[in-house]
């Protein structure tokens, strides 16, 4: 949206300059595209961060409540060799409960 309102006044100051303004205009222009093309990329780059530290925290989160359930194989680790193990065990779980859940229903 910010791209776009300052392409617009781009374009509106453009028809408004005398012909032999319009290279310094769109100069000026260019390098203030730029700044704003930084400013999104920078903008982005810090809510990638923010997005990883909440789910780094979500994970942790996860392995602690394992943890305290007594959970094999669960604790607070970044290796990523446990973390994988850990994700196999979940999905481990997860499908044993689907075919449990299959079993009973089955039996109903």
């Amino acid at each position: 949206g910010l791209k776009q309102e300052l392409f617009h006044r781009h374009k509106e100051a453009q028809q408004c300059c005398r012909p032999h303004n319009l290279p310094l205009l769109r100069a000026a222009q260019q390098r203030e595209m730029e700044a704003v093309e930084q400013r999104i990329r920078e903008e982005q780059r810090m809510m990638d961060e923010k997005i990883v530290l909440e789910l780094d925290q979500k994970v942790i989160d996860q392995q602690s409540t394992l943890e305290k359930a007594g959970v094999c194989g669960f604790y607070i680790t970044t290796n990523p060799q446990e973390l994988t193990l850990q994700m196999n065990l979940l999905e481990l779980i997860r499908k044993l409960q689907q075919k449990e859940s299959e079993a009973e229903k089955a039996f109903s």
